[in-house]
């Protein structure tokens, strides 16, 4: 019998330690954000700005750490041809995100706003009508230094798409309720949810 109670307690244990930590271990490369237009989906945040002049009136617009949500950024831009932006806080995390929870657990749980370094101007963002978000689910929602950066903007009448990596399905609702709620008077379609980028992006009516 106390075999079993000792097995038990550990495995409640475990689970409690996974639900506090980051849900994507996701922090950068250490390079410099950068915005860019499509041409380097591989690097995608190395080839431009979004100020300079574009034919594009869709940006991407995400935060990762260890290139999850990067890849899914990527695709996205890599099919539809966007522009792309690399939301990178002025203080960079730690390489390994786990290194860094107490950090961001500050964040999430008190709503702070680490900086973002090399916003783009508001002029440049105003002229984008629709704007992909990306993020790691962080502490139960999106990695407050995306939330700093749509705060940072008018997006009234933009469509804002937000897309998310995770390690759990739990708490994709909550963040995704954070973005609208950061973005109340935006036009919201659904999420990407896994799987094929290309069908999500048909079934949300933007890829024909």
């Amino acid at each position: 019998m106390k075999k079993y109670l000792i097995i038990s307690l550990l495995l409640s244990a475990m689970t409690a330690m996974a639900a506090c930590t980051p849900s994507d271990p996701d922090t950068g490369d250490g390079q410099t954000a950068t915005p860019g237009r499509p041409g380097d989906i591989e690097n995608p945040d190395t080839t431009g700005r979004p100020d300079q002049p574009s034919q594009s009136k869709t940006l991407v617009a995400y935060f990762s750490a260890q290139e999850h949500t990067q890849a899914v950024a990527g695709r996205i831009a890599e099919i539809l041809g966007t522009d792309i932006f690399r939301i990178q806080p002025a203080e960079p995390y730690a390489e390994n995100p786990y290194d860094d929870s107490d950090r961001i657990q500050d964040e999430a749980y008190n709503g702070l706003r680490p900086a973002v370094a090399s916003l783009p101007e508001p002029t440049a963002i105003a002229a984008y009508d629709t704007l992909f978000v990306g993020s790691p689910i962080w502490w139960h929602q999106p990695a407050m230094v995306v939330c700093t950066f749509l705060e940072n903007y008018d997006l009234s009448g933009k469509i804002v798409i937000p897309f998310f990596t995770y390690g759990s399905t739990e708490y994709l609702q909550h963040s995704i309720d954070k973005v609208h709620d950061l973005t109340p008077s935006s036009i919201h379609l659904r999420t990407y949810t896994g799987g094929s980028v290309d069908s999500w992006l048909r079934a949300i009516h933007i890829l024909q």
